[in-house]
């Protein structure tokens, strides 16, 4: 345990499920089977791409909701129901009406162009047309979806906890038993094969959640929610570390064996075997990259914390600049192989220095992570 009852690695390993985000979407456009409404680069493209797009994807945003319920938790017994109902709202819910309203316009603009300029390849008063019409049209949440859910996932939380029998109700989880962990394993395939088609789980944009998604991100949810009781057992998740994530690497093979043997081309499995693999994929890979912070990372360091404050900024705004420049290097001489490393690069720096200069300090950063003081050089705090 961590000095003042903080775990340092999970809020590092928060910060990264952010920014894992970044380059899952960078690679999409250099898949050899890019999404079908993504800005495809034609110029280039690879296997390796694919590859990195499903091995990020299995685990990402699972390991991201497993977290948050272990922090939900934390915060609810600490500061008591109203507390913790107004600081969702603040961290939450106000950043995601905001975002629906500013940056979902600027993300979906590129994904518009791409479709009426580039992909249809309509003339230009046409595509322009039909660029402004959609544009101020309802067009889904794009990369938002993570936080509606997760406003859903409080609020379920909140109701629970509302019922008397239900408050002392207690999972005795410990990810430290392999048995354990292989049994959620068996959960999750139960999931995904009752209420999946595919093996590999997509996201849901739209307005109107899916049981089957609620389902399967609230199972992590509710995992992390009764790992926050057992924290001595959780933090004996590092000595695993190794474990786990061979035996993620090791399924992941297997998923990407039979993604390239046994399915149509661009296609994804349906088969039951494929679901149960991905099941396992993701089980082992998400606890392996816990263990992995608990044992590496779990220590108070000044540049992972700034990472961690800026992360929640980056992912909101990094989608429409990614698009943006997959679309621009399509125009350009640059090879191929170094789009991908630029498009990272360039929406970084461009992402980090907004950030810096016009969020950290301001109310919006007060609103995102609480208030951050510049701090001020010796020599001129002397002075």
């Amino acid at each position: 345990m961590q000095q003042n009852n903080r775990i340092y690695g999970l809020d590092a390993l928060r910060a990264i499920a952010m920014l894992l985000g970044i380059v899952l979407h960078a690679s999409i456009a250099y898949k050899v089977y890019p999404n079908p409404t993504w800005p495809s680069d034609n110029q280039y493209h690879s296997w390796f791409f694919d590859g990195l797009y499903l091995f990020i994807h299995s685990f990402r945003m699972q390991l991201f909701y497993l977290v948050a319920g272990f922090f939900a938790c934390l915060l609810y017994k600490k500061i008591g129901e109203s507390a913790f109902i107004r600081h969702r709202l603040k961290r939450i819910v106000i950043p995601f009406a905001g975002s629906l309203i500013f940056i979902l316009p600027l993300t979906i603009a590129p994904f518009l162009y791409y479709k009426y300029f580039v992909a249809d390849q309509l003339p230009v008063q046409e595509a322009k047309h039909l660029f402004y019409r959609q544009l101020f049209r309802w067009n889904g949440m794009a990369h938002l979806w993570f936080l509606y859910y997760l406003v859903i996932f409080y609020g379920v939380m909140l109701a629970v906890l509302r019922i008397k029998p239900l408050q002392r109700f207690r999972l005795k989880l410990n990810p430290g038993s392999f048995l354990q962990v292989l049994g959620l394993g068996i959960v999750l395939a139960f999931i995904q094969v009752i209420f999946f088609r595919e093996s590999v789980v997509e996201v849901s944009t739209g307005i109107l959640p899916k049981v089957s998604h609620l389902l399967y991100y609230g199972f992590f949810f509710i995992v992390g929610y009764h790992l926050h009781h057992n924290q001595s057992a959780f933090l004996q998740l590092a000595r695993h570390t190794w474990l786990y994530l061979l035996l993620g690497i090791i399924f992941t093979g297997g998923m990407f064996y039979i993604l390239a043997t046994d399915t149509p081309e661009g296609q994804l499995s349906t088969t039951i075997p494929a679901k149960l693999l991905a099941a396992m994929q993701t089980i082992f890979l998400v606890f392996g990259a816990i263990g992995f912070f608990l044992r590496y990372l779990n220590s108070e360091r000044p540049y992972l914390k700034y990472i961690a404050d800026a992360s929640y900024w980056l992912y909101l705004v990094h989608l429409s600049l990614v698009a943006s420049l997959q679309i621009l290097f399509r125009y350009t001489n640059v090879p191929g192989a170094m789009r991908f490393g630029l498009v990272l690069l360039i929406t970084s720096l461009i992402a980090l220095a907004t950030y810096q200069w016009f969020i950290r300090y301001s109310f919006i950063g007060d609103i995102l992570h609480g208030p951050r003081k510049k701090t001020v050089a010796p020599e001129a705090a002397e002075a």
